[in-house]
């Protein structure tokens, strides 16, 4: 029994001094099929676990019965016949978009989050469109900036350095310059630009610049090509900082591109983990199939973390020995695998205090 509450203590603690992991998944066409199938969701719980925040896109679900059956596993409630109950206090509450896009089909943003250590503080439904009228009509038409405009929330912890920060979504449409042309449409390369606009307005609003883009932007292949980028605000300006670099592969199709993409102010930068940011392959992970990878998805996740307070930004500039595994790193590597290891390592060196087995 003192083993056991050894242990739970020092989990407790180990959580406690973790950094705040931030992630955006564009689980596609995530709705009530998917949602059934026990497998498929299965892997989903993992990975929404792996995170304090979890932005979800592509989320199909009307009536949000699909987003309850998930809400319901990584709560571990028990359910009898489509009736759920509590099993403990819950992990993760939610916050979703209303249905969004221009023609019947919709889909929401969906933020998970974890409620030991963040809290939603705010948000609102950017609206982006405005009023036209060609020279040659007499009649205004509204044009949409985005298909799926970001519905933006601030979010606050206490566990990190920058105490609120907000988070933009977005899953631009594919669409390429010369098809929006043909079809008279905004362009995958238009949505991007505007996103400009969406920071400004939050800034404005919460008179806070700790903002993150972040999610599905289809910023790769022939929807922004690599001369795009080069005029594309977001990737350009120096008052963004693009955590996910043009080379790494976030599609579960092998192609090295990187159509997910997490996007900083230089504000926020200060309060991120260098160099944590990554894209998380549960394939490899999980040692998934590619038929059962594609199941749960064709992209994977992309994550960020955040600094935990009392941390540095101060990147070493010293290369230390090598030296012996630790007990806490033995602990979990049995526990957790290699993985757990490298974050828990990674955020050690930005934190003052330090984990002790006794």
């Amino acid at each position: 029994m003192r083993l056991l509450c050894a242990l739970g203590l020092f989990l407790a603690l180990l959580h406690v001094t973790s950094c705040l992991l931030i992630g955006a998944f564009n689980i596609q066409q995530f709705g009530d099929k998917k949602s059934r199938n026990k497998d498929v969701m299965d892997i989903i719980k993992q990975i929404v676990l792996r995170y304090d925040i979890i932005l979800i896109q592509e989320v199909r679900d009307k009536d949000l019965e699909a987003t309850e059956r998930l809400m319901n596993l990584v709560n571990n409630n028990v359910c009898v016949f489509s009736v759920c109950f509590p099993s403990g206090s819950p992990q993760f509450a939610y916050i979703p978009s209303d249905p969004l896009g221009p023609s019947s089909y919709k889909e929401r943003y969906l933020f998970l989050y974890r409620v030991q250590t963040v809290s939603v503080k705010g948000s609102f439904q950017y609206d982006g469109s405005f009023f036209y009228r060609p020279s040659y009509s007499l009649i205004w038409w509204k044009i949409h900036v985005f298909d799926r405009p970001p519905f933006v929330v601030k979010f606050s912890s206490t566990e990190t350095a920058v105490k609120e920060f907000v988070l933009i979504p977005i899953h631009t449409s594919p669409r390429t310059v010369a098809e929006a042309a043909r079809k008279g449409k905004r362009s995958t390369v238009d949505e991007l630009n505007y996103l400009v606009d969406v920071v400004k307005e939050a800034e404005s609003l919460w008179h806070n610049n700790n903002i993150v883009v972040l999610g599905d932007f289809n910023a790769a292949g022939t929807y922004v090509t690599k001369s795009d980028l080069q005029n594309i605000p977001l990737f350009t300006d120096n008052n963004f900082h693009c955590l996910i670099d043009d080379d790494v592969d976030t599609a579960v199709s092998g192609s090295p591109k990187a159509y997910d993409r997490i996007v900083v102010t230089t504000d926020m930068n200060n309060g991120v983990v260098p160099c944590s940011a990554d894209v998380f392959n549960f394939k490899n992970k999980y040692g998934l199939t590619q038929a059962e990878t594609l199941a749960v998805s064709n992209h994977f996740p992309v994550e960020v973390e955040l600094r935990t307070t009392g941390t540095t930004t101060q990147t070493p500039t010293t290369q230390t020995p090598r030296r012996k595994q630790t007990d806490r790193e033995r602990f979990l590597y049995v526990m957790y695998g290699l993985d757990a290891v490298r974050r828990a390592n990674r955020c050690q060196q930005w934190q003052r205090q330090s984990i002790f087995i006794g």
